[in-house]
């Protein structure tokens, strides 16, 4: 905690001497409320209220020369009181109504041939688009899923970022002391909850951890510090980047144990308690974009030797009744890729497809995952209107057990800084009614309204 409060010490005091001999400063901010009903085909949601957010999200800039300082916040009011805490970066009350949000607040430094960035930042790695496959240096906010935005989703992480830049490459080192996990929808209130912790298993009682004082997370210390680096270089024909990141899984790892009763030889399993701890991770990877005439085409790709991977609960419960060692994750080397291309195809038509492949190697019997995993997306989109009316699909098709996504959206600029949107979320199950990727979602489909006024 000591080590906290000194690098928000430290993050303070370099903001406000920095702003003292600010040239220039600058406040812009939007306020969005939306609100969304769980559809006649879904089971237990139907009819039911699945989004109810109002956030006022809000960003102040000062500028000097050769220096920024950058603040970015949210102030959320969730009607279904789903807001969770992840432990580190955000403020919740105690029944998930109201939550407040430190996205990035950081003083950024241009000394011409190199720069510095200190505080919480948020970087984007890799090519593809609402896919994760490089992009691991942020977290994700994986307690919102409908009507959510991939690239809204990341948390922010607190880092000093050091970087060299030479003509067309930029070379970014990044020293991440402290971890920030992914944030799970721990609150009842959240829709996701029960997807995310089902309750029950073989007819137990599944109990997990109420809060995050209950999960095993990296300690606070100089040798639990993650790095990571990035090497971009830009050209007319093509842009090409390498990564690399030695840090920690951001989702925790399940450890299932039975809560036994009774002596002796007459014992019963009353239910089942789950522990969560966080796992070591090594990455490297490297994505290309090459543009050719109307289209870009972009390839990605990343390898993960020895990854830590989820064990399923049967396997651990053979591990314990034969008295072997319970492990909650298993490693096994990854590798994960993607193809894809983006066209212009005129007339305010845009089409962007992809393909990903991930490949796990050697057995996954005793894992929470296939062999070979392979998804499809496509998405269209089309401007109306001297682009005051924004139509799009979004779709994701999972290849193995055929489960789908579709996401219409409709966005209609009243004014310059007010857009209403009319969202859908629509999860569907594979063939033999396989739940699949996305089929496990399923009653999660709606329809969701929005409205958005941006100043």
């Amino acid at each position: 905690m000591n080590k906290v409060r000194f690098f928000s010490s430290a993050l303070f005091a370099i903001s406000f001497f920095g702003s003292l001999s600010a040239q220039e400063i600058s406040f812009s901010g939007n306020l969005t409320a939306q609100a969304g009903a769980g559809l006649p085909s879904t089971h237990e949601n139907k009819g039911h209220f699945l989004v109810g957010t109002t956030v006022f999200d809000s960003t102040i800039k000062s500028y000097t020369d050769d220096s920024t300082l950058f603040v970015n916040s949210q102030l959320v009011y969730d009607a279904l009181a789903g807001q969770s805490p992840n432990g580190t970066e955000s403020l919740v009350s105690n029944d998930g109504t109201f939550a407040f949000k430190l996205k990035e607040a950081y003083f950024d430094y241009n000394g011409g041939f190199y720069a510095i960035r200190a505080g919480r930042q948020i970087a984007a790695w890799g090519k593809a688009d609402s896919i994760q496959i490089a992009d691991i240096l942020c977290p994700q906010d994986s307690s919102s899923l409908i009507a959510a935005d991939y690239k809204e989703s990341r948390l922010g992480i607190d880092a000093l970022r050091l970087s060299f830049i030479q003509n067309s490459m930029q070379l970014d080192a990044y020293w991440i002391p402290f971890f920030t996990p992914s944030t799970l929808p721990l609150a009842k209130g959240n829709p996701l909850n029960p997807v995310f912790f089902p309750k029950s298993y073989d007819d137990y009682e599944i109990r997990y951890p109420k809060s995050w004082e209950e999960f095993e997370l990296p300690e606070k210390k100089l040798s639990n510090s993650e790095y990571a680096v990035r090497l971009s270089s830009y050209f007319s024909k093509f842009d090409l980047s390498f990564y690399g990141f030695y840090g920690w899984e951001d989702t925790p790892f399940f450890e299932y144990q039975p809560d036994f009763t009774g002596e002796s030889e007459d014992l019963d399993i009353s239910g089942i308690n789950i522990s969560g701890s966080y796992k070591r991770l090594l990455m490297f990877g490297a994505d290309a974009a090459i543009p050719f005439g109307a289209f870009v085409f972009r390839l990605e790709t990343a390898f993960f030797p020895g990854r830590y991977i989820q064990t399923t609960e049967e396997y651990q419960e053979e591990c314990m009744l034969s008295g072997s060692k319970v492990d909650s994750a298993l490693k096994r080397n990854q590798i994960v890729g993607l193809l894809g291309f983006d066209w212009d195809a005129g007339a305010g038509w845009s089409i962007m497809a992809q393909y990903v492949a991930d490949y796990a190697a050697g057995s996954v019997k005793e894992l929470d995952r296939k062999r070979y995993v392979h998804q499809a997306t496509l998405t269209l989109s089309k401007s109306l209107l001297n682009e005051l009316l924004s139509l799009s699909v979004h779709s994701e098709l999972d290849l193995c057990d055929y489960s789908s996504f579709i996401e219409p959206e409709a966005d209609y600029s009243l004014t310059d800084s007010i857009t209403v949107s009319l969202i859908g979320d629509f999860y569907l199950e594979g063939r033999d009614n396989k739940k699949g990727m996305y089929g496990i979602y399923r009653d999660l489909s709606c329809v969701t309204l929005k409205g958005k006024i941006s100043f």
